[in-house]
């Protein structure tokens, strides 16, 4: 019976996880995600409660997911030059976002969140963007060096965080510009490769800019 219920619960948050990305959190309903799972009404009811406490559940099973097969420190040793440390915790970064190999890549429902808030915006930036972004300021800092000011820091990781999104949040662009229709496995490797290469030129010869002072 236990292995009865576990199937159906996760047959609900795979079919859920599909329509809150393919429509969004606010045009799917219960009776959507009933139909795609293949249960009845009551069993989201049974399992979750209602559709914000499922919705919950779908995004941790895949955060969970993401982040067991690409940690923050996925590929990072101890004893790694800071570049190193960079281009590792790039690739984690960029695999989490565009994973060929999950059932639903977790960048996916990340975009639907942040184009479509829905008030779990909050706890997502306080359990995985900002851990994850702490992490990359961290190494950023290294390469910098300790005189750089927090500001400088915040904007080198920014760039780094935003052609990840930048990839991730405009396919369509992308596929129009470049003439493909999606990324294989070797592209996103190949992308991966040049967002920490370009990041890395940048921040070794990064100059930072000359402080003024207010005309008085």
């Amino acid at each position: 019976m236990e292995a009865q219920h576990g199937n159906v619960k996760a047959s609900i948050i795979q079919a859920a996880g599909r329509l809150f990305v393919d429509r969004g959190y606010h045009s799917t309903t219960i009776r959507d995600i009933c139909a795609e799972a293949g249960v009845n009404l009551a069993a989201v009811n049974y399992h979750f409660g209602d559709k914000k406490s499922l919705y919950v559940a779908v995004i941790n099973h895949y955060k969970d997911n993401a982040f067991k097969k690409f940690p923050l420190d996925h590929g990072i040793r101890e004893g790694d030059s800071p570049p190193s440390k960079i281009t590792s915790f790039v690739y984690a970064m960029v695999l989490r976002m565009f994973d060929k190999d999950s059932e639903l890549p977790f960048g996916k429902l990340l975009v639907r969140e942040l184009i479509e808030p829905t008030g779990e915006l909050d706890h997502l930036i306080r359990d995985i963007f900002r851990p994850s972004f702490l992490k990359l300021s961290s190494l950023v800092r290294e390469i910098l060096g300790e005189t750089a000011t927090d500001q400088t820091v915040f904007l080198c990781s920014m760039s780094i965080v935003g052609q990840c999104l930048h990839f991730r949040h405009s396919p369509r662009l992308i596929s129009r510009l470049n003439k493909k229709k999606r990324f294989s496995s070797k592209d996103i490797q190949s992308l991966a490769d040049h967002i920490s290469r370009f990041s890395l030129a940048a921040l070794e010869n990064y100059v930072p800019p000359k402080s003024t002072s207010p005309k008085g």
